[in-house]
């Protein structure tokens, strides 16, 4: 799953929304990787992202799981504006990138996310944390869906997508 945020205290907000999600009897938190301070890519703002994967195994089918999530990101004060066209700037956004091997679509989600292959803010960190995972529609393994749009950030032929990895606070 894809965790997302680039308004208040996004490191905080983040961490805290994994813990949330973890805490439900449903779900398993198994890995989660570091945060990656990114900029902005399909919209336009002055606030960076933070954005980070993590893998989860869950009771739950696609649709109840996207309704958890969607409520988790309620609860952080995610307000999506009604009438608005494209992206916004979020507090929190949680996405499901992958649901086991399926390929599904349904009027409200589609998985794999649609837009895996040109978002290094998710193959970063997903290939930080399960490189050989393998995409069901392209058979690509994350870390070689991330050199191909590295190399075509390199070339220009992509808009520069500028990432750093981060760390997460200590909490002991």
């Amino acid at each position: 799953m894809g965790l997302g945020s680039n308004l208040g205290d996004s490191l905080k907000i983040l961490q805290q929304a994994w813990q949330t999600l973890g805490q439900d009897e449903t779900i398993s938190l198994i890995a989660l990787s570091h945060p990656y301070l990114t900029s902005p890519v399909g919209m336009e703002s002055e606030c960076l992202f933070l954005n980070a994967v993590g893998i989860l195994e869950t009771s739950l089918d696609p649709e109840k799981l996207l309704t958890l999530l969607q409520q988790v990101e309620r609860g952080f004060g995610r307000n999506k504006k009604t009438g608005a066209d494209g992206y916004q700037d979020r507090l929190l956004d949680l996405d499901i990138l992958y649901y086991g091997d399926q390929v599904l679509s349904f009027s409200n989600l589609v998985v794999p996310h649609p837009h895996i292959a040109d978002r290094l803010f998710v193959l970063a960190p997903l290939t930080e944390i399960d490189p050989d995972h393998c995409d069901p529609l392209t058979g690509k393994s994350a870390k070689s869906m991330q050199n191909e749009l590295q190399q075509q950030l390199n070339s220009g032929r992509e808009v520069r997508q500028e990432i750093k990895r981060n760390t997460w606070p200590d909490t002991s």
